[in-house]
């Protein structure tokens, strides 16, 4: 049985995602990119372009390792919802049940002043990022406080450590008055450790990456697969030179077993690994006889969780036509987003460009792994996708 028969795909066309892999490389903006791309739990592409590490000409390999950042909220988001179906998390539970350092929260108010929060955040809040937590940064009083907080705590702050810290700073509006991406998903592991009386790391271990024999996928890399991790680099638009390399020792990336597990973008993984991952969802929470979820679970990961005002806030170029889910990006209107894809398509990418899909309708998975810092990430996995469903030959 051919790739046709087995997959719905029209072989020639779906080989055009390696001249689409080679312009990106040839274009200079990505050094090296890895995809594939499963239907009918059959791979039907797996190909790669370009280099992992440009300085010594190691060419992208099956086995390559990248920082995918936040695509690790979607881990935590399936390690939460495995407390959910044993009834001992809620979503509409207050955070403060957890992490009593967040009851009586404020709210930066007008002309700076701090406020009462209106109502407690909720489980649900962090998943659909409408807590009011941002990330550190200087956006608005609430980020530079929490920027004061980060900067205040050293290596040998925990993830329980880092989301106490976290509630000193108000929030940067009532919980559920909008969308604002931000360190949410990283306080929510440490609400899996309070829960499940273990690191996250261990838990996420045990419950999801082992039973899914996902043996790339951690919070560092260890000496012996040193090798295999992909550096990471950033285009320079303005000499039009291909890349400026980045230390590839980023702090991001330990290589023995961190303090701060971060369940927002702390995990390494393969392109392997993540396929098999969407694959589980794909299969309804189940992969090869193991069951993570159930499926129903995973309808309600991927259910869109915002409202009208929240949306309005949701409005990146690269999300256009999506709601957002528990930790996912979830498709809602292919026409707006100007795609070939399916409603209810969902996922979600990494600060470095790593991006993946799960589509239900067409039961169709695809990874796509680069290591570029944005801005413009968001445009190839677009491009990737219209060769992708450009394919479909069923």
């Amino acid at each position: 049985m051919d790739i046709r028969e087995k997959t719905g795909f029209d072989p020639k066309r779906l080989a055009r995602i390696d001249d689409l892999l080679k312009r990106f490389v040839d274009e200079g903006e990505v050094v090296g990119a890895s995809v594939k791309v499963a239907r009918h739990g059959e791979t039907a592409y797996k190909g790669s372009a370009g280099f992992m590490n440009l300085e010594e000409k190691t060419p992208v390999k099956e086995d390559t390792l990248f920082r995918i950042f936040s695509m690790t909220k979607t881990f935590t988001s399936v390690a939460l919802m495995t407390l959910f179906e044993r009834g001992l998390v809620r979503l509409d539970d207050p955070l403060y049940k957890f992490l009593p350092e967040f009851r009586n929260m404020k709210v930066v108010g007008e002309r700076g002043y701090l406020v009462d929060a209106a109502c407690p955040i909720t489980i649900r809040h962090l998943c659909a990022m409408t807590s009011g937590i941002p990330y550190p940064g200087d956006d608005n009083a609430s980020a530079k406080a929490m920027k004061h907080i980060d900067d205040a705590l050293d290596d040998s702050a925990t993830t329980l450590k880092m989301a106490k810290a976290a509630a000193a700073a108000p929030l940067a509006f009532h919980p559920g008055d909008h969308w604002l991406y931000g360190f949410s998903h990283d306080i929510l592991g440490a609400v899996i450790e309070v829960v499940s009386g273990k690191r996250y790391g261990e838990y996420l271990k045990e419950e999801v990456l082992d039973p899914l024999g996902l043996t790339d996928t951690a919070f560092f890399v260890p000496q012996e697969k040193r090798s295999r991790l992909a550096r990471a680099y950033a285009h320079n638009y303005e000499t039009g030179a291909n890349t400026i390399l980045l230390p590839p020792d980023l702090k991001e990336v330990p290589f023995a077993p961190p303090a701060f597990e971060s369940g927002g973008g702390g995990l390494i993984s393969s392109i392997d690994d993540v396929s098999r991952f969407a694959q589980m969802l794909l299969n309804g929470g189940k992969l090869d006889g193991v069951r993570i979820l159930s499926r129903k679970t995973v309808e309600l990961i991927a259910a869109n969780q915002l409202n009208a005002a929240q949306k309005a806030d949701f409005n990146w170029d690269s999300v256009t036509g999506y709601g957002y889910g528990l930790c996912v990006r979830t498709m809602l209107n292919p026409a707006e987003a100007g795609t070939n894809g399916s409603v209810g398509e969902f996922a979600w990418d990494g600060m470095l460009g790593t991006w993946y899909a799960v589509d239900p309708k067409e039961d169709l998975t695809v990874v796509f792994m680069i290591q570029r810092l944005p801005p413009e990430n968001g445009d190839h996995p677009k491009r990737l996708m219209q060769v992708v469903y450009g394919a479909l030959d069923d």
